[in-house]
């Protein structure tokens, strides 16, 4: 972390406004999460990475994200695929931790590129899979894993990756939401461990993302009562859109940086 930087500080000199436009953008993210099963991290990331600094980025998100997932999977939690949760979560979590000390060891000019070719990539993957009815077994749900671990520790929105992997692992439905916030959590609570024993995370950092976490469980409730009544079609057009902007813009930074 930025020696110089201080997050704690930063916060606190926020005015009544620019909080509440803080909690009101926590709110939302949430919701856009527990509708789609993703988004969340990535929309409130990509609002605020104009204010902090990229290597304190995904680690600040990944807290946020581990109060909306602990959220989302208690309100799902009858429809969690536990077997196939659990061999996804196993197989992702060495490369996760590579993909986090990765992320702790290159330039913020490196991390810019990363994140805005990283978001882009992953609106095309997702877009190609869709089209091709991608169907995969164990063995190929199984390289999604590897490939979903190595990038969570370095991008934001890698949900996106996971849920493609569920459905074309045959899940539907509630089922799918549950079994990604399972995987989730477990992801983002190795997340957590390792970005603190790599020093991009610290108490005040943790305090700042479990207050804007604890936003998100009244987010994930309203997104359960909604879920059901609310198409996610136009919500995927809109995230679409916002991960390009949110990518350019990342690039343009590196250009600057």
């Amino acid at each position: 972390m930025e020696a110089d930087f201080d997050i704690a500080a930063l916060f606190a000199s926020l005015g009544f406004l620019e909080l509440s436009i803080l909690i009101l953008t926590a709110f939302f993210a949430s919701v856009v999460s527990g509708i789609s099963g993703y988004g969340g991290g990535m929309t409130l990331g990509l609002l605020i990475s104009p204010f902090i600094p990229i290597k304190l980025l995904v680690p600040l998100m990944s807290v946020f994200v581990l109060f909306s997932n602990l959220s989302r999977m208690y309100y799902y939690r009858k429809s969690i695929f536990w077997k196939k949760g659990i061999y996804f979560a196993i197989i992702s979590t060495p490369f996760l931790i590579a993909g986090t000390n990765f992320y702790a060891s290159v330039s913020p000019k490196t991390l810019y590129f990363c994140l805005g070719f990283g978001l882009a990539f992953i609106v095309i993957l997702r877009r190609v899979f869709k089209k091709i009815n991608l169907n995969i077994g164990w063995f190929g749900l199984g390289v999604m894993a590897v490939f979903y671990g190595t990038i969570s520790g370095v991008i934001l929105g890698p949900g996106s990756v996971l849920l493609t992997a569920l459905a074309a692992n045959g899940l539907v439905g509630a089922q799918i939401i549950a079994t990604d916030s399972f995987v989730t959590l477990i992801n983002v609570i190795i997340r957590i461990i390792s970005f603190w024993n790599l020093g991009l995370l610290n108490s005040d950092a943790l305090y700042v993302g479990s207050m804007i976490g604890i936003v998100s469980i009244f987010g994930s409730y309203t997104a359960k009562k909604i879920a059901d009544k609310l198409g996610v079609k136009m919500h995927t057009i809109i995230i679409e859109i916002c991960v390009i902007i949110g990518g350019a813009a990342m690039i343009y930074r590196a250009l600057i940086f």
